[in-house]
């Protein structure tokens, strides 16, 4: 305090510099990260495109097997037929699906409109096509885009073409030609500033405002055809952002306002507190009573201190009849420590006096209101029904969040309330004391609640976290550790053809305890980068056992934790251990989770053990915060479909969708694909009807020990 007496200006204007500095480093940041999500929007664009054309290309593709099966020479009523049935199964953008035998236009639908390009040679007409394309469809025997460009027929479109081939002779050529204004109003480029150009920026489609100049620009490919799809700049961006760094700054310079004005008003107070304060400790001296007062009665707010409390608490129970019953209460404030840091002690104080007061006069039924210390208030109520502890719950939350005005300041607060009961709980005080305690910090944890009701499950559940953390080290080192495997199956051919390694803590008293009960723990005692290590090399070493039995080799996952990402001199470490049991990279496949491959300081790691062969899968794709459209950037190559949608197969038609959607984004990208928590065959037979074979669940096989895994495989 002295020295921000003594130099006041300095630590104000460096405060001001490190503030404008850091929101312009915010705006900088704010500004790419704008300019990126423009340019993934872009991109998801983009794909939509491609996958609208990709759509029309299946029409070409159909009618092109339909020729090659019944021939050109085939009865022409059946030819016809099949353009009509082909053209009304495909969407309004098509204009019209052609079959031209030796290049004649022969046959067509719909006539109306398309009437003056029957019966004209696709070879020799050239207002038919660009040129060289036709020429290109023959010798590529693939998939041909002619356009955007003119149509013969008029109006402005582009045509799909693909070849027919009769053995290795030219047979005829079919196509479907595309209405550029239907594609473009179907994905709604018209009501965006979206353009497609040329690779050379003539423009092709898409907003007719495009114009040469600062672009965000996305190549497309198709086929044969390369374009640009380009965005302009979103100026109006900056913009935006930079007047939510002024609103920002202006914001902190009225705090840091405000900050001054409570440290002024403070000293102010302080002074003030230390005369009454001297005043009241010189009568303290001459007033016997008053001391007898100031020994059992809190100071500040003029109710019952913990010394009081758990005497007369211990007088209630000795003196309590057999029928007796007493309900405690035992309340904090939340965030309590923000005022104190931000407001000062001599704020917090205040309300800690003004709050007590509302609830001393309230009239609450209380047989005993004290502050035990802090924010900590306790009540003890006699013979209360427990369907009455939520209303008084209620009530006090009610009164404590009751705004509050102290020195200018507008405060709202909230409350967390354990409870315990006696003789239900325990007969003794420190015990009541003790378990209410226990159950405020569990309603602290509650999102739905403000209180909570001590149960001997939350003391079994905190003794138990006690347990595991107690014995984690010893764990290791005495290795209590196990490892189970669950084999994953094709499911069509009904070989094993990898498992999942799933750590268990075989504990000495407790037994077999599985990874949900102490993971959390792990991570929080540190231990996560020892235990994956450890698991690392007890599936290399099991592997070279199995090998040694005369077992094929398998690949094993393994799952990684976000934690073992920052371990020193991994990549040499993880080949140093399969070195050592001469095991190739392909056994090892590495499960990471959905927010870990989302890092991208992961990235260059997890792309260089892809490199060295090791396969990297996502664990829990999409049940977090990612889309479909990031998969493309993960450099990974295999997707675990979730328990979470799994069970969902038959109940859930959203479910179903994301997995068929997975499925397909994943073929699209060449991604492998396994399905886990299988457990029933109406699961099974979605997932194989939807392409989805490799399956992992306990409708084959639960996780096993070492030992069952090499009688299956045998």
């Amino acid at each position: 305090m002295a020295f921000i007496n003594k130099k006041p200006l300095t630590i104000i204007l460096g405060f001001i510099a490190v503030l404008q500095l850091s929101l312009f480093y915010y705006y900088s940041l704010s500004v790419d990260r704008e300019y990126r999500a423009e340019k993934a929007d872009l991109s998801s664009q983009a794909v939509m495109l491609t996958s609208n054309i990709e759509e029309r290309v299946s029409i070409v593709k159909g009618v092109s097997s339909f020729i090659q099966t019944v021939g050109f020479d085939a009865d022409p009523n059946l030819i016809n037929q099949y353009l009509v049935t082909a053209y009304h199964n495909s969407s309004n953008s098509v204009m019209n699906i052609m079959i031209a035998p030796d290049g004649l236009i022969r046959y067509l639908y719909p006539l109306l409109g398309n009437t003056a390009i029957l019966g004209k040679s696709l070879l020799l007409d050239s207002a038919l096509s660009s040129p060289g394309m036709i020429q290109e469809t023959i010798r590529s025997r693939g998939i041909t885009i002619d356009g955007p460009r003119i149509l013969a027929q008029g109006g402005y479109g582009m045509v799909i073409r693909q070849a027919v081939y009769s053995g290795d002779a030219f047979a005829g050529i079919v196509s479907v030609t595309l209405k550029i204004d239907n594609i473009v109003t179907q994905l709604s480029l018209k009501d965006t500033s979206i353009s497609v150009t040329s690779p050379d920026h003539a423009f092709l489609f898409g907003n007719p405002s495009y114009k040469d100049g600062s672009q965000l620009t996305v190549p497309v490919t198709i086929y044969n055809q390369h374009w640009l799809m380009n965005l302009p700049m979103p100026s109006q961006k900056k913009w935006e952002v930079l007047r939510s760094v002024l609103w920002i700054d202006i914001a902190f310079l009225l705090v840091l306002a405000f900050i001054l004005y409570i440290f002024w008003h403070q000293s102010r107070f302080n002074r003030e507190l230390e005369r009454v304060v001297s005043i009241r400790t010189r009568d303290l001296r001459v007033s016997k009573s008053l001391y007898e007062k100031l020994a059992h009665y809190d100071s500040l707010t003029e109710i019952p201190n913990r010394r009081y409390f758990m005497d007369e608490f211990e007088r209630l129970l000795q003196s309590a009849e057999p029928t007796q019953t007493y309900t405690l209460f035992f309340f904090d404030l939340n965030r309590f420590k923000e005022i104190n840091d931000t407001l000062g002690h001599s704020i917090g104080n205040q309300v800690i006096k003004t709050l007590a007061s509302r609830l001393k006069s309230n009239q609450l039924p209380y047989k005993l209101f004290a502050r035990t210390g802090g924010d900590e208030f306790v009540m003890i109520f006699s013979d209360l029904h427990r369907e009455q502890i939520p209303v008084l719950a209620g009530q006090i939350s009610g009164l404590i969040s009751e705004t509050l005005l102290i020195s200018g300041a507008h405060l709202s607060l909230s409350t967390s309330i354990g409870v315990s009961l006696y003789p239900e709980h325990s007969l003794n005080k420190d015990d009541l004391l003790k378990f209410a305690d226990m159950s405020m910090y569990q309603a602290k944890m509650q999102e739905d609640g403000n209180y909570f009701i001590f149960d001997w499950q939350l003391r079994e559940k905190l003794e138990q976290k006690t347990m595991i953390a107690k014995y984690l080290h010893s764990a290791l080192e005495r290795e209590e550790f196990v490892l189970h495997y669950q084999p994953q199956i094709n499911a069509v051919t009904g070989k094993m053809i990898g498992m999942e390694a799933l750590i268990r803590w075989n504990h000495p008293e407790k037994g077999l305890i599985g990874p949900g009960t102490f993971i959390a723990a792990v991570e929080e005692a540190g231990l996560m980068i020892q235990l994956t290590d450890w698991v690392l090399r007890e599936v290399c070493r099991q592997l070279c056992e199995w090998r040694t039995l005369g077992m094929p080799l398998l690949r094993t996952s393994i799952n990684i934790s976000n934690s073992w990402f920052y371990n020193r001199n991994l990549i040499e470490n993880l080949f140093a251990v399969l070195d050592h049991y001469g095991l190739e990279t392909s056994v090892l496949e590495f499960e990471i989770t959905e927010s870990t491959a989302l890092l991208e300081e992961h990235y260059p790691l997890l792309q260089q053990m892809r490199d060295h062969g090791i396969i990297v899968s996502i664990d829990d794709f999409g049940t977090k915060y990612s889309s479909l459209n990031y998969l493309k950037h993960f450099p990974v190559n295999k997707i675990k479909i979730d328990r979470t949608f799994v069970t969902g197969i038959g109940v859930s038609s959203i479910d179903e969708t994301i997995i068929k959607s997975i499925v397909f984004v994943a073929s699209q990208l060449g991604y492998d694909l396994i399905a886990e928590g299988v457990e029933t065959q109406e699961q099974l037979e979605f997932l194989i009807k939807h392409n989805c074979t490799n399956i992992q669940g306990f409708f084959f096989f639960p996780p096993l020990p070492a030992e069952d895994i090499h009688r299956i495989a045998s």
